[in-house]
């Protein structure tokens, strides 16, 4: 996975937030609009950035098994020509 705060993609899906995740050691607080993580929430656990990354992949793993990639676990119509195999590969994730 690329490193997670270099740019405004999602750590979790890729989507492109317009901001960044977090800021340092501050989140955002904000909630991605495609797979529904909340910053400085959903994320928060023992172990820093590291332990970060472990969520964001366990969330992803969730996202995508369980809730099928759904936009906003299916309450909203995803934008025109979404497509969340493309999204993923913002933040180096490739699925076949």
């Amino acid at each position: 996975m690329k490193n997670l705060y270099i740019n405004n993609f999602c750590p979790v899906c890729g989507y492109d937030l317009g901001f960044p995740a977090w800021d340092g050691e501050s989140p955002s607080d904000e909630i991605c609009n495609c797979c529904g993580i909340q910053f400085g929430y959903g994320d928060i656990g023992p172990g820093g950035l590291e332990g970060r990354k472990k969520i964001y992949e366990d969330f992803r793993q969730y996202w995508i098994e369980q809730e099928k990639m759904l936009w906003d676990r299916g309450r909203e119509e995803p934008p025109e020509g979404w497509d969340p195999k493309e999204q993923l590969k913002n933040i180096g994730v490739e699925l076949v």
